[in-house]
């Protein structure tokens, strides 16, 4: 088996409460299970300040190829969240279904 994918380590750090520092930079991971998906996360901005997310969203955007299909797992009880992804053009799919093979 090969090197674990890079985000299992921020999941793991997460899990463990230790977080990557908030410097508004962006991180690229390799594409996971095929796929393209796209998250952002933000602090708490309760000052007024908004479109924080949606520049992060076409800034990442702006990564990928034309055309290429991506995924945003938003939580729909995030609306500021939700509202970002839709404003940047992503349409919502409802859910997804993972089916894997039973293993021995």
């Amino acid at each position: 088996m090969g090197a674990p994918h890079p985000l299992l380590t921020y999941l793991l750090e997460a899990a463990d409460g230790r977080f990557p520092p908030v410097d508004g930079k962006v991180t690229v991971l390799p594409p996971l299970a095929g796929r393209r998906e796209l998250s952002i996360e933000l602090r708490d901005v309760r000052d007024g300040g908004r479109g924080h997310g949606r520049s992060l969203i076409a800034d990442a955007l702006s990564l990928v190829p034309e055309g290429a299909p991506v995924f945003a797992a938003v939580s729909p009880g995030n609306a500021r969240s939700l509202r970002a992804f839709l404003a940047c053009g992503f349409t919502p799919i409802g859910s997804e279904v993972l089916l894997r093979p039973e293993r021995a």
